[in-house]
């Protein structure tokens, strides 16, 4: 596998779940969200830390019931 193809940029991940991309932008900005790496003056997501957060994420539960 191309080692580029490990990263995933911001309009994909936001496309993947389904937010806006300024959502992802706000967040980065706020420090919170899934890590990110930037290569050159790209932001870039690596794969393994967005379907960790997919993971840790889904295993929340919802206290108000």
């Amino acid at each position: 596998m191309n080692p580029l193809q490990l990263y995933l940029t911001t309009s994909e991940v936001a496309e993947r779940w389904r937010i806006s991309p300024r959502t992802l932008e706000g967040w980065r900005d706020k420090g919170i969200g899934p890590s990110f790496t930037r290569i050159g003056n790209r932001v870039r997501y690596h794969i393994d830390v967005v379907e960790r957060a997919e993971r840790d994420w889904s295993s929340v539960q919802n206290t108000t019931s």
